[in-house]
């Protein structure tokens, strides 16, 4: 080895003594590096908060602020979200709310519904039949609570109203002998009253065989009911060109999400009416106010806060075996006499006395 060679390692014991030293320190500070990193990795990581329950909101409407200033609304419970809050739910701190809006485009219920369903909440809520029949095509395990819809439909897919077999429950709008009820209002202020235009949405398939199942009744009113069809607002001229046509004298608005569920339906057919002298009535609860002559709708404020209570109970463990299908145990009677008195027509004092509301 010539002098001022480098030396090996190997031939320089204390040498290779320093470099294994150093490597295991290297190694052990290393390791003390990924301890201390990870340390507050894990911390974080058990800090965590649990995923918060999910609620997914199904609606066949638009999405709107009016009531409230709740995006609920849009499917017939203007007060939903402030019921919720009263029950303590407070949304991104106990609660995530998931809303599709179907623009009042039934058609896109059934995609809107499965894209629901991927993102796994906890409960559905919707409103109307065609969203209770989206909803239950999609899932047959995610609790499902229609607030309201047709008891024909909720009676389908709950397979029992005391007792929901499968995973629906919830509330129905009205009741056949709520519809006849309103028919019986209007003749008893328009007595003249003798053909009547159903004004409904063919496609909701609650009223596919409307007014058939009526007429027997109402004959003894000394009514003749006749179908008009309007799947939108955009349908109107012609709905309206058919009334003309089939010599009514009074139109019954259907409760349908497209159309008296739609406020500014409501005041076109109203406004299409009353020059036409023709009385307008409907169960949805806001015809009157709209200008339409007579409402006997179901008090949604009452509704929309027992399904905020359903939610609730799901969202705490119940099951939709354990929540029973529930009908409107209240109903208003709205009469407008602003209408009245453009369409020449004197209140009964009578009915004056039962009505919850009288418009001037």
């Amino acid at each position: 080895m010539m002098p001022n060679s480098p030396m090996s390692d190997d031939a320089d014991p204390m040498r290779g003594r320093r470099a294994f030293l150093g490597a295991v320190g290297g190694a052990f500070a290393t390791a003390s590096f990924c301890v201390l990193s990870l340390a507050p990795f894990e911390h974080s990581w058990a800090q965590q908060p649990a995923k918060l329950p999910t609620v997914a909101i199904l609606s066949p409407r638009n999405p709107t602020t009016d009531a409230c200033g709740a995006k609920l609304q849009a499917i017939g419970l203007p007060c939903f979200m402030e019921a919720m809050r009263d029950l303590g739910y407070v949304e991104g701190k106990n609660v995530l709310f998931e809303f599709r809006f179907a623009e009042e485009d039934f058609k896109k219920l059934p995609a809107l519904a499965a894209e629901l369903v991927r993102l796994r909440p906890d409960v559905i809520l919707t409103a109307g039949t065609p969203g209770a029949n989206a909803a239950a095509a999609a899932t047959t395990t995610i609790p499902i609570i229609v607030g309201p819809a047709g008891e024909e439909a909720l009676t389908r897919l709950a397979g029992n109203l005391a007792r929901p077999t499968g995973n629906v429950t919830g509330f129905t709008l009205d009741s056949e002998e709520q519809q006849i009820k309103c028919l019986q209002f209007l003749k008893e202020l328009a007595p003249r009253t003798a053909r009547v235009a159903v004004l409904l949405n063919p496609d909701n398939p609650s009223y596919r065989n409307f007014p058939g199942i009526l007429a027997p009744t109402v004959a003894q009113l000394g009514v003749t009911l006749v179908r008009i069809e309007a799947r939108n607002a955009s349908e109107l001229p012609q709905a309206f060109a058919a009334i003309a046509a089939s010599g009514a004298n009074a139109i019954y608005l259907i409760d349908d999400a497209a159309l008296a569920g739609n406020g500014p339906v409501r005041k076109r057919v109203a406004e299409w009416a009353l020059p036409r002298k023709m009385p307008v009535t409907s169960t949805n609860a806001r015809v009157a106010a709209d200008g339409g002559l007579v409402s006997f709708g179901t008090d949604l404020n009452t509704l929309q806060r027992r399904a905020a209570a359903y939610v609730d109970k799901v969202l705490k463990g119940a099951r939709p075996a354990d929540l029973p299908v529930e009908r409107p145990s209240k109903y208003n009677l709205s009469v407008n006499a602003k209408t009245a008195r453009a369409l020449g027509l004197t209140i009964p004092q009578s009915l004056l006395l039962r009505a919850d509301e009288v418009i001037q």
